[in-house]
């Protein structure tokens, strides 16, 4: 709550901002999975209406990171193992294809591109910005997933991205997951260079999956120590 009480000072706090502060609280465990997070606190420490918290909670349901319940409100979404391990092999193979596709048109431009993000990437990991670098870590993707040049492949993969955000921003929020990532895609450039599309293919892959992995893992371990 200390967190949310920051941004009382902030003249006009907007659905997308408190909807930001309460997902990145969620993601750094200060509300637990199946914890009720209560509309009326929220309003009375921002000093706001309900609406723009309602609309907050609306946004975190369509992302998974809580769940409406009638007559409860707003309870904070568990994570099934089993969901990350199939989200995560649909989206990588998903993305590996669109890499395949996009490696016969990659440009000098488009290298530049993914080199420039992944410069950002790594000041972003030196800053700690969690948002910051997941928005640039998903640009990063959509550069060689808008030039495969397949419209439902592109759409596939969108409409995909709607119902991963929980898992991705709480994959790249555990420890050396920034330092995989930036290495990963410097891996993934490298084979772009290249112009294999085999080696293309399989590292995207595999750096959608590692997240998969470790999320899994922490999940195993965090349900371990609990029993």
């Amino acid at each position: 709550m200390d967190e949310l009480r920051i941004r009382i000072e902030e003249p006009r706090l907007l659905s997308q901002d408190i909807a930001q502060v309460i997902r990145t609280a969620i993601i750094k465990g200060r509300y637990k999975p199946g914890e009720r997070i209560f509309e009326g606190d929220l309003a009375s420490s921002l000093g706001i209406s309900r609406t723009p918290i309602r609309e907050a909670f609306r946004r975190l349901e369509s992302e998974g990171f809580v769940e409406i319940i009638p007559r409860k409100g707003a309870v904070v979404a568990g994570i099934d193992p089993k969901e990350v391990e199939d989200l995560y092999e649909v989206k990588s193979t998903l993305e590996g294809l669109a890499a395949r596709l996009s490696c016969a048109r990659i440009k000098k431009k488009d290298l530049e591109r993914l080199e420039k993000i992944n410069r950002e990437l790594r000041t972003l990991t030196e800053e700690g910005d969690l948002e910051g670098f997941y928005r640039a870590h998903t640009r990063f993707h959509e550069v060689f997933v808008n030039l495969s040049g397949n419209r439902k492949l592109i759409q596939m993969i969108s409409n995909l991205n709607d119902h991963f955000r929980r898992f991705g921003t709480v994959s790249l929020a555990l420890p050396g997951q920034y330092e995989n990532a930036v290495r990963q895609h410097e891996e993934i450039i490298e084979a772009f260079s290249r112009g294999e599309k085999d080696l293309v293919e399989k590292r995207v892959r595999d750096n959608v999956m590692t997240g998969g992995r470790v999320l899994i893992e922490h999940l195993q371990k965090g349900q371990a120590m609990t029993k």
